[in-house]
């Protein structure tokens, strides 16, 4: 039995794969900071400072939006790895 190795397609995916996970993480990261720095600026904008409100809102935003293309790359990974859902 001979096996041959497609060298440059290992390759190929070993760098995909690695290059998709380090922008996963890094993506997650960057929303568990923004979620944080929402709850630090919160309690400054319970005392009525409004740019300190508008800076919560966007934290909140951007936290949630990072939280949501992580989501959405797992599930598109589940969806190409599980073979009885529809292609």
């Amino acid at each position: 039995m001979n096996i041959t190795i497609n060298w440059s397609a290992f390759i190929q995916v070993l760098a995909a794969a690695l290059g998709f996970t380090t922008l996963i993480v890094a993506c997650f990261s960057i929303g568990v900071r923004l979620l944080t720095n929402a709850q630090n600026v919160a309690s400054k904008a319970r005392k009525g400072n409004s740019k300190a409100q508008q800076t919560e809102s966007l934290n909140l935003v951007g936290a949630y939006l990072t939280f949501a293309i992580c989501l959405s790359a797992l599930a598109y990974g589940i969806y190409l790895i599980v073979p009885f859902l529809p292609h």
